[in-house]
This record gives structure tokens, C-alpha cells and sequence, in this order.
């Protein structure tokens, strides 16, 4: 994420060489600065031209910064403000922060500690901003069907899916467990000329041999023992529509086979039937498997991959296209509240992390642990850190989740940066360059944060090449 260089920023302190001080160094780091001496000057200048982020003095001549913080925040709920004061408290901070402001500081402070709270502030204002816009774009009536296309990747395969809509060929949809295979067959489904027919769906690997048959052609009744009524099988269900075949490499060599036949003929014979029975139906497979292989090792028919495999559309793994993290959280926290849970918001550090894990459970991962997080949450509206597995934030020394209610802010803040940049760096090969990429921070900045945070990079870069700790 990369900011805009106009960002306004409106000072506000009494003292004359504060004021010069701050208006030096944030004009030298680029940004637009406007100074006042007192809170009525801050909010007269507000009113007139509202800027991007506050700088407020807690203690100012014509009352409590606090009040100044509450009356901008009224004006401007998504602008950042960060609060100094020379008698700093956890207290002070505790209120600042439960009336909205987005960091505090403790005078005296070196400019570039005012910079990377600044920088941190305009980024967590732009992502909350960017999740506003994410939930509109979930909640939209056309949202893909679940399918959520933030990332090139994904918005290649909407494209594609689009294209194949007016087609009435076979596809085989292929990626890993997890990664919302059924969700484009739905949408491929939808975007065909067949929208208003059945979309029926059979998990290949959940049928035993035995029943094969007559859960795919059905039966006539008498047909074999306990068969007492005639029943219409998945295919003739599927008349007008499509067939969706889940798992499709998990189903035994002699399905197969009975599956190919269908696909030349486009006709079957249901069990103990005296007639074939023809069916108009568009057919989509998929499988998590290496099917090529497959049919190369005997397991898998030639003529059935070669049949099935028309037209191919591989659905990318989520450490593929973290950019659509956010999206697929809100869309998994917009079906908890539809379901009756509370609504809820995940917090930018949070988030931070979840698009920072590889996923090996891909979506559906996600939206497992994003429905976990929030059955432990309780009646808290914001997830956060302290919800999220040690695994998830790259630790296995973890100590277990506590409410960060408990704890002084700056400590959490502490904990969760320590996490986070060596986490970052484990998964940046312990580059710095690629990590300052990844985080959205500048190089030092980042540098300053890890000094600060007496994290040992050089072990980092050891243990992330494989090299082990010195």
C-alpha cells in the first residue's frame, strides 16, 4: 500500500518551538503542515480545510487536548490523530485511545519516533478505509457468487469464467484443497445460458463403488435388494443444467469408465432400466490431484482426461493472491452476522498477519478460523492479535491469547511488532529491503523499529535460509 505525498497534517501545541520543531520534520518526510497554537485555532482550521491526520498537544492553554480529539473526531471519524504530552500516563493513554485517537506520544521524542507513529497512523487509516470499500464490494448483488477477484490472479479467472458463460464445454477446474473449486463451478454455472436450470454437485471421493451407480444413472425399483422404489439419479436430476463432479481422481477406475461412456454417449442406463435415458447436460469436473500423473501411473483413464480436460482453469492458491485476504475476511464476518453473530471488524494489525500466512488450508482455512475467532470473541466487536493462533503469526513458543484490554498499550503494541517484523523477516529470506516492500514502510523506519525492538536480524536471515542460529 503506498500513501499519497499530499497528506495535510494539522499541529496543534502552544509552544512556539514545538511547533517549529514538528513543522521541520514533517515537512522534510513530505507532507503538507499546518500549525496553530491553541484547540478553537485547531478546529477553526479544520472546519475551513479538514487535512489527512492531527497532531494535538494533550494540554493547550484553552483546554484539555481531549476535548479538541472528541470535537475533530465528530467532524472526521476516519482521520488519524496522534496526542503528545510532556506528563505522560497510562492513563492519558488508556482515555486518549478509547475516544479514538490513533497513537500517543511522551514528550520529549526524537522527530523519526513522530514519523513512523505518523506513518503507522495514515496506514491503518487507509486500510480501515480500504476494508469499507471491500465490504461494499462483498455485499454488492453481483459479487461472483463467493467468488472474491481483488487480485490479478483471481480477476484473470473471472475474465475466463465470464468467456466460458455462453459455452457449453466440458471444464476441469484443478488447485489445491481448499481453494474454492466449487465456487467457480457455481459461477461458471451461472454465467451459462443453463443460469436457470439445476446446478446439481457430486463429491467423488464421498461415494463408496457400490453406490456409485445408483447415486449417479439412479434406479427402478425392484433393481436390487432394498431398491423398493424407483429413484432419478444426479444426471437425470441435472436436466437443463450442469453436473458438477467434486474429487473427480478419487473415483475408482471402473466409475471412471461408466463417467467416460456418458461423456461420448450423453446417454445412460439407470440400474435395472430396460431403456437408455438421454440428458442435456453441461459437465464440470475438478480435482486437488495431478491427474496427467495419474493417468501416467494407471491410476486415472487416459480417455476420461482427455475428455474431461476441454477447456482447463486452474484456481490459485491463496499465498498466491494475498490481496484478496481482506476481501475474503469480510465476506466471512458479513455471513456470521447475517447468521445472528454480532457484526465485527478485524483490526489492521490482525490483518496484517492473517495476509501474511501461507494458507496451506487455502480459503477455506480462512473462513474457519476467521468463524473461530469470532465464537471466542465473545461480545468484543474488533478481532485482533491476541485472537489468532501462535501458527498464523509464524511462533510456536507462543503464549496463549489474552484480552489486550489487560494490558498497557504500548506493551501490546510491543508484543505485536516483535511478532510481526520477525514473522515479516523470517518470510523475506531475512531481507530488508523486501520486508520494508511487504510491510508498506520505508527501509528506515523500518531499520529504526528494529533496533528498537532488539530483534537479532542477522539469526533471522540464518534461520529463514536454513542455516540454523549461529
Amino acid at each position: 500500500m503506498t500513501l499519497p505525498r499530499s497528506v495535510r497534517i494539522l499541529v496543534a501545541d502552544d509552544e512556539e518551538s514545538m511547533r517549529h520543531f514538528l513543522d521541520r520534520g514533517l515537512r522534510r518526510a513530505g507532507y503538507e503542515v499546518t500549525t496553530v497554537g491553541s484547540g478553537r485555532e485547531a478546529l477553526q482550521r479544520w472546519d475551513e480545510a479538514p487535512g489527512d491526520l492531527a497532531v494535538l498537544d494533550l494540554r493547550m492553554p484553552d483546554g484539555d487536548g481531549l476535548a479538541t480529539l472528541a470535537q475533530l473526531r465528530s467532524r472526521t471519524p476516519d482521520a488519524p490523530i496522534v496526542l503528545m504530552t510532556a506528563h505522560g500516563s497510562v492513563e492519558a493513554a488508556v482515555e486518549a485511545m478509547h475516544l479514538g485517537a490513533a497513537d500517543f506520544l511522551a514528550k520529549p521524542f526524537p522527530i523519526e519516533e513522530l514519523l513512523l507513529r505518523v506513518e503507522r497512523a495514515l496506514q491503518v487509516a487507509a486500510t480501515k478505509r480500504e476494508h469499507g470499500e471491500l465490504r461494499t464490494l462483498v455485499a454488492a448483488p453481483d459479487a461472483g457468487v463467493g467468488m472474491v477477484t481483488q487480485s490479478p490472479a483471481m480477476a484473470e479467472l473471472r475474465r475466463q469464467v465470464d468467456l466460458l458463460g455462453a459455452s457449453a464445454a466440458t471444464v476441469l477446474l484443478t488447485g489445491e484443497s481448499g481453494v474454492g473449486k466449487g465456487l467457480v463451478a457455481k459461477a461458471l454455472h451461472l454465467r451459462s445460458s443453463r443460469a436457470g436450470g439445476p446446478f446439481v454437485a457430486m463429491n467423488c471421493a464421498a461415494v463408496p463403488d457400490t453406490l456409485f451407480e445408483s447415486e449417479l444413472f439412479g434406479h427402478e425399483a425392484g433393481a436390487f435388494t432394498g431398491a423398493r422404489a424407483k429413484k432419478a439419479g444426479l444426471l437425470q436430476r441435472a436436466h437443463g443444467g450442469t453436473l458438477f463432479l467434486d474429487e473427480i481422481g478419487d473415483m475408482s477406475l471402473a466409475a471412471q469408465a461408466k463417467i467416460e461412456r456418458f461423456l461420448v454417449d450423453r446417454e445412460f442406463l439407470p440400474l435395472g432400466a430396460q431403456a437408455p435415458v438421454r440428458v442435456d447436460v453441461r459437465v464440470l469436473a475438478a480435482s486437488n490431484r495431478d491427474l496427467p500423473a495419474l493417468a501416467q501411473a494407471g491410476s486415472f483413464r487416459p480417455e476420461l482426461l482427455w475428455r474431461l480436460d476441454v477447456v482447463a482453469l486452474r484456481v490459485p492458491p491463496l499465498r498466491e493472491r494475498r490481496s484478496d485476504v481482506p476481501a475474503l475476511v469480510a465476506q466471512t464476518l458479513q455471513r456470521l452476522a447475517r447468521d445472528g453473530a454480532p457484526v465485527r471488524t478485524l483490526s489492521p494489525d490482525a490483518m496484517a498477519a492473517l495476509t501474511a500466512y501461507d494458507w496451506p488450508g487455502n480459503v477455506r482455512e480462512l473462513a474457519n478460523l476467521v468463524e473461530r475467532m469470532a465464537v471466542f470473541a465473545g461480545p468484543r466487536a474488533e478481532l485482533g492479535v491476541a485472537d489468532l493462533p501462535a501458527d498464523v503469526l509464524g511462533r510456536t513458543d507462543a503464549p496463549p491469547p489474552t484480552d489486550p484490554s489487560d494490558d498497557p498499550y504500548e506493551a501490546a503494541r510491543v508484543r505485536f511488532d516483535h511478532i510481526y517484523f520477525t514473522n515479516l523477516l523470517q518470510r523475506c529470506g531475512g531481507s530488508i529491503t523486501a520486508a520494508a516492500e511487504r510491510s508498506g514502510i520505508s527501509r528506515g523506519h523500518l531499520h529504526r523499529r528494529l533496533r528498537e525492538l532488539d530483534l537479532d536480524v542477522e539469526t533471522i536471515r540464518r534461520v529463514a535460509k536454513g542455516a540454523g542460529p549461529a
